[in-house]
């Protein structure tokens, strides 16, 4: 009876493909965008809205911004006063890139004064590798023995902010 021959699962090709397939899939992986946004010390006292936020680029390769836009989903001055989804740009916040670990600093000027409560966005709108992407930053502002900006998932308020962002980015292409 001839002796049958044991098929080899596990050849040199089958190996190297496995391991160039994991080397391939990491490799995306952290050659996604990776921005990040951080408020910075208030310039005045007093004055919440005077905190700049640093975006920078944290990732291995450059990537270009196609805009910024803060949103102030929801502002409390007391009862004088309320911004609800109120958004601000700037022209220097549009068309630039950022590279490898560098960074912007923005400056959301909005009323002065000290507000009661305070939820604001920064939506960045950027492109990488020929693929358009758009990432939310949310802040909470508390004030304890000064304002400070303490970050804030997004999620449930996702679809709400790209309505938001999309309708302003209309509107500054309409003028």
């Amino acid at each position: 009876m001839p002796k049958r021959k044991k098929t080899k699962t596990w050849t040199t090709p089958t190996v190297l493909g496995l391991i160039l397939g994991v080397v391939g899939a990491l490799g995306v992986i952290e050659l996604r965008p990776q921005l990040s946004v951080e408020p910075l010390e208030q310039l005045k006292a007093g004055e919440p809205f005077s905190s700049p936020f640093e975006i920078t680029n944290s990732g291995y390769l450059g990537i270009y911004i196609a805009n910024i836009l803060v949103v102030e989903h929801r502002v409390d001055y007391g009862r004088a006063m309320v911004f609800v989804d109120d958004v601000t740009s700037d022209p220097t916040w549009i068309d630039f890139s950022l590279e490898r670990g560098e960074s912007k600093t923005i400056l959301a000027r909005y009323v002065n004064g000290m507000p009661t409560k305070a939820d604001i966005v920064i939506a960045i709108d950027y492109r990488y590798f020929g693929t358009h992407g758009r990432r939310f930053f949310r802040f909470e502002g508390n004030h304890i023995d000064n304002w400070h900006w303490d970050k804030q998932p997004t999620e449930n308020i996702y679809d709400d902010l790209n309505k938001i962002t999309d309708d302003a980015i209309r509107r500054m292409r309409a003028n």
